[in-house]
């Protein structure tokens, strides 16, 4: 039997078809995309790197024997806030040298931002993909995601996001194991994005134990060998930094001169906390946004390059959990983040009031995805004004077989799903299976419902 993907191909040629107008539009948008990250990356490109020594440093230290290196690595660098499968990637580029390392890894990351927006929109239902979304995301994402790659090279965020998109897909293809480990992979290229964790409670209640396990032994593998070989790779969490004038901290008045004992854990908490209720109200898209906000507004510093996972996280609710005609959760990131630090150099900007947007803008993104709010219809009932997205399906074909005597399911009655719950939405009911056949029906997601495509001729018992 072919694969699902490979079927649905083969029922829908016109799609990919070079004379479709569609195609030829979302075409120019990803050529546009690509120029704009291209201009981006030279704009950045002077100076770029900044932070890369950080990485050649803890890549060079991690496979070294010497005493204070391998894997007492962090008990005695706890400045190196980098995980390990960080690490591993960078090691490699040292062979070229200092120079051509940084530079191959910061145009290596350089051309990560139109691939990121690639996968994020195949997660988008088919009626929300139109061009105009699409371009108009791209256009204000990718400046800040070049500030990231390029400007900074921080390849530990950035392994940290792929990751978690990686884990959006994994997801509504309701794979637990897989999703369990790039949870872990994240956390494992940067301990902030375990807060991704919550994205395992949005699959089916019987799969989690599965994702919790797979994502257990991920952590165990990266961080406890150097936990079993140093005790004291535990004090690296407790290293400090400054608390910057203009930071969410001191906006919400606390006023410690460097990173408060409890703010690590409260950032992973709150993160985690936010994600959770946005799985409860079945908003699991949000959960990237949720926890690289509650990053930005706990954080002690204030770097530009933070805003960055917070825009990605935005893009992905903007585009799949919404039907906004504009990314308009990303423009306000963008305003209140970035520009607006930009223009504190030449507006009378305070640094408080730096500090208050960016603890303003996490409280209105927690307000819009958690709560429900609704506006007055056509027939002048009440209902949801931005939807939460349906739970997670595969964004290809799904073959469901019927046994002898079961109803086939009607798309949008959960109830009728039984333990294969794996796709929903709204649609039509199919009618029965006849007794004494059995039936394969080939199911697509189109839009919000499942729609049958083909029926796969019934055979008679033997």
């Amino acid at each position: 039997m072919s694969t699902p993907t490979a079927t649905l191909e083969r029922l829908t040629p016109s799609a990919d078809s070079p004379a479709d107008p569609a195609d030829r539009r979302f075409r120019r948008v990803w050529w546009s995309l690509w120029y704009w990250a291209a201009i981006w990356t030279g704009v950045r490109l002077p100076g770029c790197g900044g932070s890369w020594h950080y990485f050649a440093q803890g890549g060079h230290l991690l496979f070294e024997d010497e005493a204070g290196q391998g894997l007492h690595l962090y008990a005695t660098h706890p400045e190196l806030q980098i995980g390990p499968i960080s690490l591993m990637a960078a090691a490699p580029l040292q062979v070229l040298g200092p120079f051509a390392g940084r530079l191959l890894a910061v145009l290596l990351m350089s051309g990560t931002g139109p691939p990121l927006l690639s996968a994020l929109w195949r997660l988008v239902p088919p009626p929300a993909r139109r061009p105009s979304r699409l371009l108009a995301a791209g256009l204000v994402f990718i400046p800040v995601w070049a500030e990231l790659v390029t400007h900074a090279g921080h390849l530990d965020d950035v392994l940290a996001l792929v990751f978690g998109v990686a884990a959006l897909h994994a997801l509504v293809r309701q794979n637990p194991i897989l999703t369990g480990l790039l949870v872990a992979a994240a956390a494992d290229s940067k301990p902030w994005a375990a807060a991704f964790a919550p994205l395992l409670l949005a699959l089916p209640a019987r799969s989690w134990w599965r994702a919790a396990t797979a994502c257990a032994l991920g952590l165990a593998a990266a961080w406890l060998p150097f936990l079993l070989y140093d005790s004291h790779t535990l004090t690296a969490a407790r290293f400090t930094i400054p608390n910057a004038a203009s930071s969410g901290l001191r906006a919400l008045g606390v006023t410690d001169p460097r990173t408060p004992a409890w703010d690590r854990p409260v950032q992973l908490l709150l993160g985690c906390a936010l994600g959770t209720a946005a799985v409860v109200r079945r908003r699991w898209p949000a959960v990237i946004l949720l926890a690289t906000g509650a990053r930005i507004m706990l954080d002690p510093e204030v770097y530009s390059y933070y805003t960055a996972g917070v825009l990605l996280g935005a893009v992905a609710f903007d585009l799949i959990a919404t039907k906004w005609r504009g990314p308009w959760l990303t423009v306000g990131g963008l305003v209140t983040l970035y520009v607006a630090r930009l223009a504190a150099h030449v507006l009378p900007i305070s640094l408080h009031v730096l500090g208050l947007l960016r603890v303003g803008y996490v409280v209105a993104i927690a307000v819009i995805v958690l709560l429900p709010f609704r506006g007055r219809g056509r027939s002048g009932r009440h209902r949801r004004r931005h939807p939460a997205p349906p739970d997670p399906v595969p964004d290809a074909a799904v073959q469901a077989p019927i046994r002898r005597g079961e109803r086939r399911p009607v798309p949008g009655d959960r109830r009728s799903w039984g333990s294969n719950d794996r796709l929903c939405g709204a649609g039509r009911a199919v009618g029965r299976v006849r007794p004494g056949r059995v039936a394969t029906v080939l199911y697509a997601l189109e839009g919000s419902g499942c729609v049958p495509l083909s029926f796969v001729l019934p055979s008679r018992r033997t």
